[in-house]
């Protein structure tokens, strides 16, 4: 079939249209123009619904975590130690009061 269908010049195009067509050419239809039509829309919209497609990947960045954003203990660590300082201060500062009396 394939050395006849090349000197007829058909095109690559229909030498694969012609290969996948092959199981549809065995079933019996009633008019061969309405088959035709009916495959002709079925292949256009296949062929939309392909271009239509959107990916089902999802290829956006992991979520932040708030939870590592905040940084709890570093916090909580700078808070005691500030509050050591001011402690400290305070303190000093009532022993220079103290002497300046």
């Amino acid at each position: 079939i394939l050395p006849s269908l090349i000197t007829l010049g058909n095109s690559l195009a229909t030498l694969t249209k012609h290969n996948m067509d092959r199981g549809r050419k065995a079933m019996p239809v009633q008019n061969k123009a309405c088959m035709e039509r009916y495959i002709q829309r079925c292949q256009e919209r296949h062929k939309q619904k392909l271009r239509d497609m959107k990916c089902s990947i999802d290829n956006k960045c992991p979520r932040a975590a708030s939870h590592l954003k905040t940084k709890a203990k570093k916090n909580a660590l700078m808070e005691d130690r500030f509050a050591q300082i001011e402690t400290e201060n305070r303190i000093l500062l009532e022993k220079m009061s103290h002497i300046m009396r």
